[in-house]
């Protein structure tokens, strides 16, 4: 009988506590994604001719995409496609997803592709809105759209103000670093250097770094290779013409940092024909010299947002912040 009755309370203990083991997996984990919320959901905005598509990727392979007038009006019908991805490492054709419209999201379609799990993916989407048709290709980070978004607002308050580099390139920040894209416009050359405080290129050290370049030609990544003595970064383009965007990513000690070059949060990316081009080929002679003995940069130990920047020769001061120019 004693058992029994222990067998009982189990029983009855297991049936009061179901609802709350079941409960939770039936509850949704996060809120509706709809036309009003979407542009605060990490998105980023490709505007095209005849509108603009609002889109979003996930870490964990969900896409959600809205396509928008050239008024800025969510569109809700008329509006069907897909995005397909190139999963690193895998050879075939891309995976593809239908984007499937949300109801009652006001326009929002949903996709379902493989989770994001190298450094860099290619994810490109095609729709057609009324007949019109909507092309274009996302170079996406691990942490998807949202990693892009975090790394534009890291470096948001740096001003460099249309400053060229030493051999009259693209200055980026990634990371705690500034790198100079310049590429030679007669052989398509391409170098990138890792550029001290003053601007001034340094050796890359244990530093990697690709490139993913969109071209009316289209996509191209271009893995680049340490240059002699490790000076600089080597690479080739495949066509010589200034790229309309640049994904950089860059690897060091165990770290590494994506950003979309020359994005500031919130921005729309103009893309087709009438999309401004990056202006990294010049003529060179590759003259600029790389200093050997480079600026060395601490970061406090209180986290308050201060450097202390150590010139190895002379001397040392404080300043606020990160890097501005004029």
């Amino acid at each position: 009988m004693r058992i029994q009755h222990c067998l009982r309370s189990m029983v009855v203990a297991l049936v009061v506590a179901s609802p709350a083991l079941v409960l939770p997996a039936c509850s949704k984990s996060s809120p509706q994604v709809t036309a009003e919320s979407i542009d605060d959901n990490w998105a980023l905005t490709e505007q095209h001719e005849p509108g603009s598509v609002v889109m979003t990727v996930a870490q964990d392979g969900q896409v959600t995409a809205l396509v928008k007038d050239r008024d800025g009006k969510p569109v809700e019908a008329d509006v069907s496609g897909s995005v397909s991805v190139k999963v690193p490492g895998k050879d075939g054709a891309p995976m593809t997803a239908a984007l499937v419209p949300e109801p009652k999201s006001g326009g929002v379609l949903l996709a379902k592709l493989p989770p994001l799990e190298d450094d860099l993916t290619e994810v490109s989407y095609e729709l057609k809105v009324k007949g019109e048709p909507f092309k274009g290709v996302l170079h996406v980070p691990r942490g998807g759209t949202r990693e892009l978004q975090e790394s534009a607002r890291e470096h948001q308050t740096t001003q460099l103000g249309g400053t060229k580099g030493p051999n009259g390139g693209v200055l980026q920040p990634v990371g705690d670093d500034i790198v100079e894209i310049v590429a030679d416009k007669e052989s398509g050359d391409l170098r990138v250097y890792v550029l001290d405080l003053n601007l001034k290129p340094v050796p890359i050290g244990d530093r990697e770094i690709k490139l993913a370049i969109q071209t009316a030609s289209g996509p191209d990544v271009i893995v680049l290779a340490p240059g002699p003595e490790r000076l600089y970064f080597t690479g080739k383009l495949s066509v010589k013409v200034n790229p309309t965007k640049i994904t950089v990513v860059l690897k060091q000690a165990g770290h590494t940092h994506v950003v979309l070059c020359g994005y500031r949060p919130g921005a729309v990316i103009v893309v087709g024909p009438s999309a401004p081009v990056i202006g990294i080929l010049v003529a060179t002679t590759w003259a600029v010299k790389v200093d050997v003995k480079p600026t060395v940069v601490v970061h406090d130990d209180d986290d308050d947002g201060r450097v202390i920047v150590i010139h190895k020769h002379k001397h040392k001061g404080k300043g606020k912040g990160r890097w501005h120019w004029k």
